[in-house]
């Protein structure tokens, strides 16, 4: 069981070898790997904010974190360009290459439970300020049934990365830990996250110091080390070791072959438990 999170800079570069990739292992490789599919979309968000005129909001938080303000504005986006856009065109892809792909989000069925973070404190000109409004949210639970019962008659998951809060809210919530918390849901024994980006590197700009294998507490001791999203990808994959998962991979998905290449040649970074 391989659960593979695609990011939306990804869907914006790497579309047609991704998909391709997904529909060589669907169509030739069943008897080896069952696939689930989270995705996220933030470079969709912001093409559709642009077009509407409106600035995407990002801010610092106080422990380092780049985090979107999303207001309620920028959930609707979220919605059109998740739920909508990115879904629906991975889905309309696969189904042309013959693979049973079957698209939702999380809010669907309550598949993707979280907790709503209704205001953020982040720093502006180094002042600690609390903004209201916020419809993003923090991943506490995945329900397997619905999932189970797709993968049981053969159909693809593919699922963006919106959830459902406990006021039954749709909240916009980090594609990472929602592909962690599915992995878990489904006792997954792989995680692939494949970004734009070889892996976790020791010194992101000397690009021979690309980590090949590391255990969950080395990532751990170096975790402060790391920047932006990359910094997010291993909190996620330590977040998933946690949850009895054999390994997770984070690796580039701009190659020919890239989820292929994560499951055979261990490309990119390979994180274990200890």
């Amino acid at each position: 069981m391989v659960v593979i999170k695609i990011g939306g800079a990804l869907i914006a570069k790497n579309f047609d070898n991704v998909i391709n990739d997904i529909a060589e292992i669907y169509l030739n490789k069943k008897d080896k790997y069952k696939l689930v599919i989270v995705h996220g979309g933030g470079p969709q968000i912001n093409e559709i904010l642009r077009k509407m005129n409106k600035e995407p909001k990002y801010f610092k938080t106080p422990s380092g974190y780049e985090t979107r303000y999303t207001d309620q504005e920028a959930i609707e986006v979220a919605i059109m360009a998740l739920a909508g856009k990115n879904n629906k065109r991975l889905v309309e892809s696969m189904q042309k290459l013959n693979v049973n792909a079957f698209g939702f989000s999380g809010i669907d069925g309550g598949i993707i439970e979280a907790k709503r973070k209704d205001k953020i404190l982040v720093l502006i000109d180094n002042k600690r300020i609390m903004k209201r409004g916020e419809f993003s949210g923090k991943v506490i639970n995945a329900k397997n049934k619905v999932l189970n019962f797709l993968l049981e008659n053969d159909f693809l998951p593919v699922i963006a990365s919106l959830a459902k809060s406990e006021d039954g809210d749709i909240v916009n919530v980090d594609g990472d830990r929602a592909a962690s918390c599915i992995a878990k849901a489904l006792n997954a024994d792989i995680l692939i996250s494949l970004t734009d980006v070889a892996g976790i590197y020791r010194d992101f700009e000397d690009k021979n110091s690309l980590i090949k294998k590391i255990t969950s507490s080395n990532l751990q001791n170096i975790l402060n080390t790391l920047e932006g999203g990359m910094k997010k990808k291993a909190y996620a994959a330590l977040e998933a070791l946690d949850k009895n998962l054999k390994k997770v991979i984070i690796s580039s998905g701009e190659s020919k072959n890239p989820i292929s290449n994560a499951l055979e040649k261990n490309t990119g970074t390979v994180i274990i438990n200890d």
